[in-house]
């Protein structure tokens, strides 16, 4: 009897070295050696009377056989359960290593008693291993932790080509620009084309220079000044003859003539000479597609000034430039400024504007070719319109009483 209970404590002491080994294995894996308790040391056999060992046994114990139970040789089989294999981070607290227990078999069985709850929650409560950081843990469980598998980043798919960008709609057209306010009495620069005295050249040195014999030697109650339209009145003698009457009147147009032709003759025969009451002026329209706008009207305006100069007792009738070619000529536009100007002009003593131009438009703003043929010079029919037009004012401006006549001035 006392042989069988030795053994069987020896046994136990065995067992739980073994437990406590393996105890001490699991806490290495997971890095909990620094909490590790060490396992008791085995009593040492006490005197033939003790019939119980002097350490308790953790967790189980074997009862010793009663002194009526014949001693039979006990065979322990001791079976360990496989270590778990972490696969997982480990959590915050650790199990504690004495809960996971080996289990042993006996042939026959012995007599096991589990201890009361009490004493194994005491032993729980002596070996609770300190938790351990998950950094710390993680350093220890290198062999034992499966990490996951990082797959290396596959390479980003190809963009696709981008696709041609929609041409642009068209921009509508601009609308056309508003015409650039006119002033008349202003000039564009202090010398200009227009301004400038020059002679005709060579082609025209015929008509030129009976014109200023014509202003040279003779004396004349009106005066017509201006362009081939003017000079134009010589193949009209009725219409002319029912224009002026019974009054003595002269031609000085001349084709082709512009602004600074018509300041050139009169320097070169003063109107002085002529000592005309009424001067009927209109000139402009072969300026139209060299010169701007402001410029032919400081022409037209320098013009009339010389006259009074030279005739300051004269009444001076400031004609619009007519309209001339057809409704996609860049004339037109111009012509209806510079007549805009002519209308809105500061003119001296002595000096009117009268608007004859418009009654040779269609409503539609065409030009009739019975009118004008070759839609700028006019025919028999346009004479005449033109005469009825300015009639009116030519008799009043002869009929003007002038205290003091004109004084003349002798010829260059």
């Amino acid at each position: 009897m006392k042989t069988n209970s030795t053994l069987a404590i020896f046994l136990l002491a065995q067992v739980s070295a073994l437990s406590c080994a393996r105890a001490f294995i699991m806490a290495s894996m997971v890095g909990c050696a620094g909490a590790y308790t060490p396992p008791p040391q085995a009593a040492k056999p006490q005197s033939a009377s003790s019939t119980e060992p002097s350490m308790p046994v953790r967790n189980k114990r074997v009862a010793p056989s009663t002194p009526t139970q014949k001693s039979t040789p006990v065979t322990i089989q001791l079976t360990e359960a496989p270590a778990p294999k972490l696969s997982a981070p480990i959590p915050q607290a650790v199990a504690q290593p004495a809960a996971q227990s080996p289990t042993y078999s006996a042939q026959p069985p012995a007599v096991v008693t589990e201890q009361p709850a009490q004493e194994s929650a005491a032993g729980a409560a002596t070996t609770e291993p300190t938790q351990l950081q998950p950094e710390a843990a993680l350093m220890h469980t290198e062999e034992s932790i499966t990490a996951p598998a990082i797959s290396p980043a596959s390479p980003a798919p190809p963009a696709p080509p981008a696709s041609p960008a929609p041409p642009a709609p068209p921009a509508p057209p601009a609308p056309p620009a508003p015409p650039a306010p006119v002033v008349s009495h202003i000039r564009a620069t202090s010398e200009t084309a227009t301004t400038t005295p020059v002679s005709r050249e060579a082609g025209a040195f015929g008509r030129q220079n009976l014109v200023l014999e014509r202003a040279r030697n003779n004396l004349a109650e009106i005066v017509f000044i201006g362009d081939s339209i003017t000079e134009g009145w010589e193949g009209a003698p009725e219409q002319w003859k029912m224009l002026i009457g019974s009054h003595s009147a002269i031609n000085l147009g001349v084709g082709g003539d512009r602004t600074q032709h018509v300041l050139w003759r009169l320097e070169q025969a003063p109107l002085s000479a002529v000592n005309p009451k009424v001067v009927v002026v209109m000139i402009g329209t072969n300026n139209i597609y060299d010169d701007n706008c402001p410029d032919i009207l400081a022409g037209i305006h320098d013009v009339v000034n010389l006259i009074l100069k030279q005739c300051p007792n004269a009444e001076v009738l400031v004609l619009d430039i007519p309209p001339r070619g057809d409704l996609k000529d860049s004339a037109r536009e111009k012509i209806a400024q510079i007549n805009i100007g002519l209308t809105l002009g500061m003119w001296p003593k002595h000096a009117r504007f009268v608007r004859v131009g418009k009654q040779f438009l269609k409503p539609d703003g065409s030009i009739d070719p019975a009118d004008m043929p070759d839609l700028l010079h006019f025919s028999q029919k346009g004479y005449a319109m033109w005469a009825a037009s300015i009639k009116p004012e030519l008799d009043c401006s002869l009929e003007a009483n002038h205290p003091q006549p004109a004084p003349t001035m002798a010829h260059p």
